[in-house]
């Protein structure tokens, strides 16, 4: 299946960034993850791969910035839309001694929230199984109203008949939705998922779980065709799980001095990144997983959801030493 994924697509919220180091920046699950990708698979030459980007922009400058941005970072642009007279949304990331985020967001009148409202570009693309694969997350469903989030399932259903890819975050804002909200979106597109991105403490928020046997058991119970569980749990092992008959099997994360983790924002966007960049050139799980938690080690080390690509490890030799490491 991963060989025949030649165009994916993400959609979901681009913000202005302030990082905590008073640079200014953007960010956005889907984003950062896309951003991953793109720049990992550009350090292989691998152009058989187009990665694109589905939001609404603004006419301010700053959207003008990320539109010079997506461009350099070679991200396809054709599900953007521009929305007259408005602006993208803003966040400020605070930090606690040990690195850990906290967000104030400025996103009411960001403009991807009628994104479906006002084209059906991305919708029929989907339908007509314009692209291979797309990849959402728990923000991607919450910054949208009822109505549009039933389209956005009814093409993703029409897609997924078709032979289309869905990859899933799972990745839950409080302040943009109530838990039992979020869990009824969760539920109703977990089924069409092939491989889902789970935070472990984002799964318990939403779902009420106790314990990563809970969250695996949920998900088996209803997954209705094969499905791939990358379940996060911060600086523990995730865990891969692929079918009810498979053990699981747990990848030990990259263990970095607390001294050198700066700043946790992005950390499993880049995971995210890292693990699809591998898996789409055809490594095996374990090794995409050991990759992922390498892409995220050196994230948690700089500020900011995106670091520089030059301090990006090598997907080519997957590099497995990192400085700072015990």
């Amino acid at each position: 299946m991963k060989s025949m994924i030649k165009r994916i697509v993400f959609f979901g919220e681009c913000m202005v960034e302030h990082n905590a180091d008073g640079v200014i920046a953007f960010g956005g699950d889907t984003f950062n993850t896309a951003w991953y990708l793109a720049q990992l698979l550009r350090q292989v030459k691998h152009d058989e791969i187009t990665v694109s980007y589905a939001t609404a922009l603004g006419t301010d400058g700053a959207s003008a910035d990320l539109t010079a941005m997506l461009s350099a970072a070679h991200i396809n642009q054709d599900y953007i839309i521009v929305t007259p007279e408005s602006c993208l949304g803003e966040y400020w990331i605070s930090l606690d001694d040990n690195g850990e985020r906290r967000f104030t967001f400025a996103r009411d009148k960001s403009p991807v929230k009628a994104y479906f409202n006002r084209q059906q570009r991305l919708i029929q693309a989907l339908q007509d199984k314009q692209v291979d694969a797309i990849y959402l997350s728990g923000v991607s469903l919450a910054i949208l109203c009822d109505s549009q989030r039933r389209c956005l399932f009814q093409a993703l259903a029409m897609f997924k008949e078709a032979g289309g890819m869905i990859f899933f975050d799972n990745n839950y804002r409080q302040a943009l939705w109530p838990s039992s909200e979020a869990k009824q979106s969760y539920l109703a597109l977990m089924p069409l998922v092939d491989i889902a991105f789970l935070t472990d403490e984002d799964e318990y928020a939403v779902y009420g779980t106790q314990g990563v046997n809970d969250i695996i058991s949920l998900h088996q119970q209803r997954s209705m065709q094969p499905q791939i569980l990358v379940i996060r749990q911060g600086a523990k092992p995730c865990l891969l799980v692929s079918s009810n008959d498979t053990p699981v099997i747990y990848i030990a994360a990259q263990h970095i001095k607390p001294a050198f983790i700066l700043d946790t924002c992005g950390a499993g966007d880049a995971f995210a990144g890292g693990f699809m960049a591998q898996w789409l050139l055809g490594t095996e799980l374990r090794s995409a997983a050991r990759f992922a938690h390498r892409v995220a080690a050196k994230v948690i080390q700089h500020h900011g959801a995106l670091i520089p690509e030059h301090l990006l490890p090598s997907l080519e030799t997957q590099e497995c030493h990192y400085e700072n490491a015990l």
